[in-house]
């Protein structure tokens, strides 16, 4: 969608590790899930078999999932850190990010006059990085009662980002894959490697 790939390229800049950790190794049932990997960012990801793979994202940024539940998705991409912010490296912090991310959901779903609910901000990791989840909940009139969980893990160069949408009947049925999938989740190449930056040519 549009609005992910809109979101998920703001990204920022964090004083981790040059090499994060390890996730974990997947058990006996992951080892049966199907795996997805990012030609673009390297990134590899397993998934329950009975899961459907969607449309890739815009320009080789990631995939869509599908649950078999109606009107579900797992969106999984990768994003670069591009915008100025107040990091060490002048570029966004993983609060900054985390405060315009919500600002423009909040703004997008008022056009549509959808108030959406915000819950508490989660900090947590991703594959050894400092990570924030985002959750909030509205009514769709043609969907009903939804919620929406935004993950993102940010570096000095590069980021990783997960975005759920279930019905909101459906979040106990869903939320435990998606909890594995991140456990188990391999970053790719490492975030602060390789920098998307690119020096403007000297005047003539």
């Amino acid at each position: 969608m549009i609005l992910t790939c809109l979101l998920i390229t703001m990204v920022m800049s964090l004083g981790v590790p040059a090499q994060a950790s390890l996730a974990a190794s997947p058990g006996n049932e992951e080892r049966a899930w199907k795996v997805y990997t990012n030609a673009r960012f390297g990134f590899s990801v397993r998934y329950p078999e009975h899961w459907h793979l969607g449309n890739p994202i815009s320009d080789g940024v990631g995939v869509t999932l599908h649950p078999p539940i109606d009107n579900s998705l797992v969106a999984l991409s990768g994003h670069m850190n591009v915008l100025e912010g107040k990091s060490q490296d002048g570029r966004q912090t993983l609060d900054e990010f985390a405060t315009a991310h919500r600002r423009i959901i909040t703004e997008l779903f008022g056009k549509k006059s959808i108030t959406v609910k915000w819950r508490q901000d989660q900090e947590m990791s991703l594959a050894g990085f400092p990570a924030k989840r985002l959750a909030f909940t509205y009514s769709d009139v043609t969907r009903g009662d939804m919620v929406e969980h935004h993950i993102f893990t940010l570096g000095r160069n590069e980021g990783r980002g997960i975005r759920v949408k279930v019905p909101l009947s459906a979040e106990e049925q869903v939320m435990p894959a998606v909890t594995r999938m991140l456990e188990i989740y391999q970053p790719g190449r490492d975030q602060n490697a390789v920098s998307p930056l690119v020096p403007k040519p000297d005047a003539p």
